[in-house]
């Protein structure tokens, strides 16, 4: 588990399949996390919300049933604090990757999201980076320049 200065990770995802296996992913990643999943893009605001501006890391699937994707993330922006947003979907899609630039998403990965990944989107959002625990192993904080 992610030690007290680490950033949660919220996933916002309507398949509930998918956050065992996102989850999967980041562990087989070296990825210590904090994870909070969520099938509701409305239940993930909440507790963006809750969070008063505490820095966050969220991932969104772009497909959401029932669910806007660029709304959330425009809804969301506010309360990440110093965190960040992104996508992830299973295509590329550069009209959808700009749309989601221009609501406030900072990054867009095509699955599977793997660590190789996850690093790259996020040193080039320039808010969150992952910082080395050992033993091959990573944790989400903010960076240097986010602090």
């Amino acid at each position: 588990m992610a030690d007290a200065g680490s950033i949660p990770v919220i996933l916002v995802d309507d398949d509930p399949d998918e956050h065992f296996l996102f989850r999967e992913d980041l562990e087989d990643a070296g990825i210590d996390f904090a994870f909070h999943g969520f099938a509701r893009p409305d239940d993930a605001l909440e507790h963006l919300r809750s969070m008063d501006g505490a820095p966050a890391l969220v991932l969104c699937d772009l497909s959401l049933a029932g669910g806007d994707a660029l709304a959330f993330i425009r809804d969301a922006g506010p309360c990440l604090g110093a965190g960040t947003i992104g996508v992830y979907s299973g295509a590329r899609n550069p009209e959808m990757e700009e749309k989601c630039r221009a609501v406030g998403s900072t990054f867009y990965i095509v699955k599977p999201v793997s660590r190789a990944k996850l690093v790259d989107a996020l040193a080039k959002s320039g808010r969150i980076k992952l910082t080395e625990t050992g033993n091959g192993r990573v944790t989400p904080v903010l960076a240097a320049t986010g602090a």
